[in-house]
């Protein structure tokens, strides 16, 4: 990719010639000029992916909104950066529609969402060993779901000896899917032996009962400390590959990654009052209970601000479940399930519910549709999320009620499932349309690898198995950056796309993904960025660039 020149202010005389002042004001001028720096990308391709699909060649951005579209020459101008796009092709910032980022943070010792976009055993090992290079000897380095043996050319894990020849000072735990099957190089097989497991020479932990152990043992003495770091180090990674906002969907399902309701929320909380979030995060609390008690759902309703928080975040709705699981296996819905969803819409709440096969989603859509006739679902932005299995009678049945669809790519990694109807939700005529991954405890996070699937319809094997459902790139980019993901969460207005007024969140990519020839089908799941920006500030860039951070 070509070289993306940034041209700053970094001197009293700059500014004093960008913001017009005189020499004894120099002082006074250069506060002025960096309390209000404005920023210009010119010279590139950049896809608004609005309704016309509109690109343009140059954007102005003022207050970390996009200020002005297209066509004029910002040199010049008072108080301006400027970036020279040397024709590089630019996207709205992704938006995952349905995500778990935020319980990543209680992942044991330092994540490596990085094994994401590995394909064989040497991509694994040599990420495991760039990531050890940033790590103090002895912490345990880490990859827990997003994984699947399947993905890599050789099938299977590392092995024992192969972790301790290239990681030969830290442990080494990583397992697929969350719920195992895991492996362990010799220092992590130690730590679980002393822990009080028994794990065999191989350094393989079964999958099951002994995932879940693994975890609670290598995670025992993770504080907020840690968790705070972890969550700083993911959105580092996330906005490597582009991502800038998240639907977050908790994680109170129990086992690995679960998130305390009450002080989850800490560690993320504390990067947003210290300026340090980079992700936009919209926050679906959970209505959990499995056994039919509404006390958790009404004192979470009683006592919680509703759509309430910073540009960055924010508290959203009610989410993947009103109650718990177990309550949704009954069709109809029982009767607790259904209470629940009629609170949540009394008080106004918004709702994604997890939602997948035909059976359960025709069950929540007679409720909602009972329901529709005292609330407006459409406008409360209740979602149906997931659909692998969703009809095309169930779509029509979610367009008539004004509802917008959640479509995520989490069977990516689970062999023999099809996947969601992209083609058939993306041309059904929806209010919105989301793309997501439910990442990253049974699917990847990374955006490009959802996209992937959406445009080739193979699965992590490598399999075909959704050819008839298979949608365009543009289509697939779209349905992760437009403005329609902001409906979901009411910021119609300014969440998602690139036009005036909306949240100056663009992503540089590091090669133009919309030409086939460039970058091929397989190399979608390599692509990165080269510079990120969230509300107009450089959150990422990737080395090839001249320093903008």
């Amino acid at each position: 990719m070509r070289s993306i020149k940034l041209f700053s202010v970094v001197s009293v005389v700059a500014y004093l010639a960008s913001c017009g002042g005189q020499p004894q004001q120099a002082a006074e001028v250069a506060e002025y000029c960096i309390g209000q720096r404005n920023l210009a990308l010119v010279n590139g391709s950049i896809y608004t992916m609005d309704e016309n699909n509109r690109v343009v060649d140059s954007v102005f951005i003022k207050n970390g909104y996009f200020a002005h579209l297209g066509g004029s020459d910002y040199a010049g101008q008072d108080c301006t950066d400027q970036i020279d796009l040397q024709g590089a092709t630019v996207i709205p910032g992704l938006i995952d529609n349905h995500a778990h980022v935020i319980r990543i943070q209680n992942m044991p010792g330092y994540d490596t969402r990085e094994l994401e976009s590995t394909f064989t055993l040497a991509e694994v090992l040599d990420a495991l060993s760039t990531k050890a290079a940033s790590v103090p000897a002895g912490e345990i380095i880490t990859t827990i779901g997003g994984i699947r043996r399947w993905q890599w050319q050789e099938n299977r894990f590392p092995t024992i000896e192969e972790l301790d020849q290239r990681l030969p000072n830290h442990p080494v735990y990583i397992s697929e899917s969350g719920f195992g099957p895991g492996q362990v190089n010799s220092a992590a097989r130690q730590m679980l032996i002393d822990g009080g497991m028994e794990i065999g020479e191989d350094g393989v932990v079964p999958q099951g009962v002994p995932t879940d152990q693994a975890f609670h043992v290598l995670s025992a003495n993770v504080d907020d400390t840690d968790r705070r770091r972890q969550l700083q180090e993911l959105i580092t990674w996330l906005n490597s590959v582009g991502m800038t906002g998240a639907l977050d969907m908790t994680g109170t399902v129990p086992g690995v990654g679960y998130l305390d309701q009450t002080i989850g929320y800490d560690p993320i909380r504390s990067l947003d009052r210290t300026g340090e979030l980079n992700l936009r995060t919209r926050i679906y609390f959970a209505g959990i209970d499995e056994d039919g008690d509404l006390d958790y759902l009404k004192n979470r309703l009683d006592n919680s601000f509703r759509d309430f928080g910073s540009d960055m975040l924010k508290v959203s709705g009610i989410g993947e479940w009103s109650v718990g699981r177990n309550l949704f296996n009954e069709r109809p819905l029982g009767a607790a399930a259904v209470e629940a969803q009629r609170r949540i819409a009394e008080r106004g709440w918004s709702y994604h519910q997890h939602l997948h096969t035909p059976e359960e989603i025709s069950a929540h859509l007679d409720v909602w549709e009972a329901l529709d006739a005292e609330f407006d679902l459409s406008e409360l932005r209740w979602t149906p999320g997931h659909m692998s299995g969703v009809t095309p009678e169930l779509v029509q049945r979610i367009v008539a009620l004004g509802l917008g669809i959640g479509v995520h790519g989490q069977p990516y990694l689970q062999a023999g499932n099809a996947g969601p109807p992209w083609r058939t939700i993306v041309n059904s005529g929806a209010v919105a349309t989301g793309g997501g991954s439910d990442g990253a405890r049974i699917a990847p996070l990374n955006p490009w690898t959802i996209i992937y699937y959406m445009v080739t319809g193979k699965n992590a094997a490598g399999t075909l198995v959704n050819a008839d459902q298979t949608i365009t790139r543009t289509q697939a980019v779209r349905l992760y950056s437009s403005a329609e993901q902001g409906w979901f969460t009411k910021e119609d207005d300014t969440l998602g796309g690139i036009d005036v007024g909306r949240y100056a969140d663009l992503v540089v990519l590091s090669a133009d993904v919309f030409d086939e020839e460039a970058v091929s089908d397989e190399d979608i799941r390599k692509m990165t960025s080269a510079l990120t920006l969230v509300g107009g500030k450089v959150v990422y860039s990737d080395g090839s660039l001249v320093d903008a951070m």
